[in-house]
């Protein structure tokens, strides 16, 4: 596997400790579609980073889980992986109180929604359910330099080979998976 998602720190440890199933896209400067953010891949590594990331966006209850020394793509000399995920369920989040309501299913507060609905109206916002497997240690890669900027997807030029992918441990098990997909499936039908 050699491609990536760029998504907050924070919501990478969550998501291989097995705290959060959610991502919240709706797409960075650098989109290729217009801007708009689009499911290239139904499986994809974690590529943590600092960039946008914001204690006013969390709930207060996450602030002492945002690392001062978060990775900002550009300083870093490597890529550390924690991890891949596989889609389960994307589902369009067209109507504010839908949106809102996912607030206390994630680590984001209201403020963080109301920026993301706010920002680019004309454009999708998406609910990404995944289910994540963590390395037993961060993967390490060489950083380049074509991965700074705001975007989504990265084609990394090296790749997780197949064993280390399928020695992944599961965040969650399949019930406790499944329990959570559905409580979220329920807010925000």
């Amino acid at each position: 596997m050699n491609v990536a998602l760029k998504e907050w720190d924070l919501v990478c440890d969550l998501l291989v400790a097995g705290e959060q199933i959610a991502l919240v896209r709706k797409g960075g400067i650098h989109e290729p579609h217009r801007g708009a953010f689009t499911l290239e891949h139904d499986s994809f590594l974690l590529y943590p980073n600092a960039e946008h990331q914001s204690p006013d966006l969390v709930h207060p209850r996450f602030h002492a889980a945002l690392r001062a020394d978060a990775p900002v793509p550009r300083r870093d000399d490597e890529v550390l992986v924690p991890g891949y995920c596989r889609v389960t369920d994307v589902l369009p989040l067209a109507e504010p109180e839908r949106a809102h309501a996912l607030a206390g299913h994630t680590c984001w507060n209201d403020a963080f929604f109301a920026q993301r609905l706010a920002y680019k109206p004309e454009r999708p916002l998406l609910l990404i359910l995944t289910r994540a497997y963590r390395f037993s240690s961060p993967v390490r890669l060489p950083y380049h330099k074509a991965y700074a900027g705001c975007r989504s997807w990265v084609p990394l030029r090296d790749s997780v080979g197949d064993t280390t992918l399928a020695s992944a441990l599961p965040a969650l098990d399949d019930a406790a998976y499944e329990a959570r997909r559905q409580s979220l499936l329920r807010t925000v039908a």
